[in-house]
């Protein structure tokens, strides 16, 4: 199941869009606009009705979603070689 769930699109782009979100300024939100991809709005109303953002065009996260990025953080830090300049 997981092997798959990685393979989807949508599931990308739902975590593309959580990592967008600051861990270390969690008073600052985001906004989509019209203008945004699709797959970025799309995103973020499957995110809302998931109950991990504010809002379906972005907002805040909601207490589910601050753990979800810091588990994201987690596991983006253990997998990559991140070489800060």
């Amino acid at each position: 199941m997981r092997a798959k769930q990685l393979s989807q699109p949508a599931f990308l782009h739902d975590l593309q869009l959580l990592a967008r979100f600051d861990l270390t300024n969690l008073a600052s939100g985001i906004k989509l606009r019209q203008a945004s991809a699709t797959e970025l709005r799309d995103a973020a109303q499957r995110l809302h009705t998931r109950g991990v953002i504010t809002a379906a065009d972005g907002g805040y996260l909601t207490p589910f979603g601050v753990s979800l990025l810091e588990y994201l953080d987690h596991l983006l830090n253990a997998l990559t070689d991140e070489v800060e300049a």
